[in-house]
């Protein structure tokens, strides 16, 4: 028998860490609280209705891609699964008619100078920034602290060939940069893409990638997605727990040796422990906040400056084809919502007609984003009393209803299923801080920042997930997975 590592969560980072222990040769067994894997990654049944959690896109789709070793590798895509690349990256309604942002880039930047000439500076700048980022391989090899020096050496050089935006482009957010556009269309267009407190980068990097050919839909879903990577680790020998919540890590010496299970005093033992979950339940609830850490604490004390990605998910499902919309659209009211003293002003509307793994019989799914960080607002409300929790929803979806309904006619009397899920629906299905679904966002003049993948004190325990790296997301939480088993290895000197 090999040395044994216990992953706490199987979500997609835990799943890969999984995986990549096993190739390397360890025993691996993943301990999961909920009654499936996948964490973040998941979907739900409501009727005729598959609800997707989790998926836009997935940057690692495209074949060339630096992160799609990772996605082969565990599993995740196959030569059979298919990806759906739509034309249109989102689309908006602007008095009466319909404006696209395209995700072929010289038709992006055609229509953008049609429909306002005036802005033909910053589009241009736009353009040119988009098509530096186009061909950045994200460099995955091996973990950020301890990186391959001839991946970092290529992708240096190629950003130097390709250029960087100019040092004021480089200091405004998201939302400044979106700013200097003269077309309320082109804004709005713009704005649905990426949060606006973030730098402006990540605006360019994001539709780099889509207009690269990558970040597709994979079709079937979140937990389709998800499933496949189980199917692969169960496939190599790994052990998975399914219902089996872990309330301590066992620390003997500034060692960590095992873990308890919630309601079992037993000590389950192994060489190494890598907790594969949020940063929160990990320092103050396993560690019981013996340990600190100056990283995460920077961020859980400074919102302001590093943003909790939460959302508020609502679920629509109609009787009807809706195949002729856009599959996402974006969408002013011309009445806010209030939200705990907060105006939301915009709606993110997708709709799933690409695939027939959400519907049945002439069915359509539409979804709702909405951003939405009163994670406290809504425990509050819980805890006074599950009506009031209720009727605060109900009245929210209520609103996004009678909006939507202007688009989607059918909605009016073809209306058959309404699902809602506040951030306190993510914390209490997936543990995660503040319900958020993402890591950290971090604010425009923040600098980026890796974590070293341990925790101060403690040998032996190596940490994994999204919350480890900037922004979070699928890509990095099982890149974090892949790193913290290759950091197992250079200690056990296992190439």
């Amino acid at each position: 028998m090999g040395k044994k590592i216990i992953i706490i969560g199987a979500g997609i980072s835990g799943l890969t860490a999984g995986i990549y222990a096993r190739l390397a040769g360890f025993d691996a067994e993943i301990y999961e609280a909920h009654r499936q894997a996948g964490g973040n990654c998941t979907g739900w049944t409501r009727g005729q209705y598959h609800i997707d959690g989790c998926i836009e896109w997935v940057t690692g789709s495209r074949e060339n891609s630096s992160l799609h070793d990772i996605w082969t590798t565990t599993g995740a895509l196959t030569d059979n699964t298919e990806v759906y690349l739509p034309e249109e990256i989102v689309s908006t309604i602007h008095e009466g008619n319909l404006y696209h942002l395209h995700a072929q880039i010289d038709r992006m930047q055609e229509t953008f100078m049609q429909l306002s000439p005036e802005d033909a500076p910053v589009i241009k700048k736009l353009i040119k920034y988009i098509r530096q980022k186009q061909h950045i391989k994200v460099p995955v090899k091996k973990p950020f602290d301890r990186p391959d020096l001839w991946e970092l050496a290529k992708l240096g050089f190629h950003m130097l060939k390709a250029g960087m935006p100019d040092r004021k482009t480089s200091r405004l957010s998201v939302g400044e940069f979106i700013a200097q556009f003269k077309s309320p269309v082109i804004r709005r267009l713009l704005s649905c893409t990426i949060h606006p407190d973030m730098p402006s980068y990540a605006l360019f990097f994001s539709l780099g990638t889509r207009t690269s050919g990558d970040g597709g839909w994979v079709q079937g879903g979140s937990q389709a997605f998800a499933g496949r990577i189980r199917q692969r680790f169960e496939a190599l020998g790994g052990i998975l727990h399914l219902n089996s919540e872990v309330n301590e890590i066992i620390i003997k010496n500034g060692v960590a040796t095992g873990i308890k299970r919630a309601g079992d005093p037993a000590e389950i033992p192994a060489d190494y422990i890598l907790p594969a979950i949020d940063a929160h339940t990990l320092l103050y609830r396993l560690l019981g906040g013996r340990y600190k850490s100056a990283y995460f604490e920077k961020r859980f004390n400074h919102p302001d400056k590093y943003i909790i990605s939460a959302v508020t998910h609502i679920a629509l499902g109609v009787h009807a084809d809706l195949s002729g919309y856009p599959h996402h659209l974006c969408i002013e009211p011309p009445q806010p919502f209030v939200l705990n003293g907060t105006n939301i002003t915009q709606l993110n509307v997708k709709t799933y007609n690409h695939d027939p793994a959400f519907t049945t019989g002439g069915r359509s799914l539409i979804t709702v984003l909405l951003r939405d960080t009163h994670f406290d607002y809504w425990k509050a409300l819980k805890e006074r009393s599950d009506e009031a929790y209720r009727r605060e929803k109900e009245r929210l979806g209520a609103w996004v209803i009678r909006h939507l309904s202007t688009v989607f006619p059918p909605l009016e009397d073809r209306l058959e299923m309404i699902d809602i899920a506040t951030p306190l629906t993510f914390h209490r299905y997936c543990h995660t801080y503040k319900g958020a679904y993402m890591s950290f966002l971090p604010g425009a003049r923040v600098r980026q920042e890796f974590h070293c993948g341990r925790i101060k004190g403690i040998k032996n325990l190596y940490l994994a997930g999204q919350w480890v790296a900037p922004t979070g997301g699928l890509p990095m939480a099982a890149a974090t997975g892949k790193f913290a088993v290759q950091r197992i290895c250079r200690k056990e000197r296992i190439s």
